[in-house]
């Protein structure tokens, strides 16, 4: 009969075996989405990914950036990049492939949870907060802006259409305001997309970027 102990240790990681650092981002994702990140702790997800704590803290350094890593499966940047550059065969214009893409990740049954507790967590958390505003400006805004040209006009122009992006999400999605709430998504992506279609591409006189 086995000692008291053993039976613990047969359940969790073999020794010697790899920690995966996906596997971690994974049981993170899960928690944050369903506890928030207020409430999440490193020590449970650990328990999740079947590693220890430490173990957690070593990869990551801290909650606030294990948080900032796993946004990135949620919203991944590179997703976004394809929707800017488009596909051969599509012929709708940048924005209404950027909001139609946004919107979907939102709406998908595998990411809408996370999507909503990322973004209440960032605005009511200051370290979840300060994970979210980097992970936009070294993560999202570093790649979009890359496909614009780079420099800081094409950061301020992937800039200007993340907030509203951003802010249509937070109101049909986490506030759920009417009537944005309530309309069908084809019916937003129609609405919305000009306006991030001329942040993106409008002569920047015409917006009055600087110089």
């Amino acid at each position: 009969m086995p000692r008291p102990g053993e039976t613990a240790r047969r359940r969790g990681r073999r020794q010697g075996e790899p920690v995966s650092k996906e596997a971690v981002l994974a049981a993170a994702k899960t928690r944050f989405a369903r506890d928030g990140y207020e409430k999440t702790t490193l020590r449970a997800i650990a328990d999740d990914a079947r590693v220890d704590a430490s173990m957690v803290l070593y990869l990551f350094g801290s909650k606030e950036q294990l948080f900032r890593e796993a946004l990135r499966l949620i919203l991944d940047p590179e997703v976004l990049v394809a929707a800017l550059a488009g596909v051969e065969g599509d012929s709708s214009d940048v924005g209404t492939r950027m909001v139609r893409t946004y919107l979907g990740i939102w709406e998908a049954a595998d990411s809408a949870a996370s999507m909503r507790a990322m973004l209440a967590s960032a605005t009511s958390n200051p370290d979840a907060h300060e994970a979210f505003r980097s992970f936009m400006q070294d993560y999202v805004l570093t790649a979009v802006s890359g496909v614009l040209g780079g420099g800081e006009q094409a950061r301020l122009r992937a800039m200007l259409a993340a907030s509203s992006l951003v802010g249509t999400a937070m109101l049909r999605y986490v506030m759920r305001v009417a009537p944005l709430a309530e309309l069908p998504t084809e019916d937003v992506v129609r609405l919305v997309a000009p306006t991030v279609t001329r942040y993106l591409t409008a002569d920047a006189r015409e917006l009055g970027l600087p110089d």
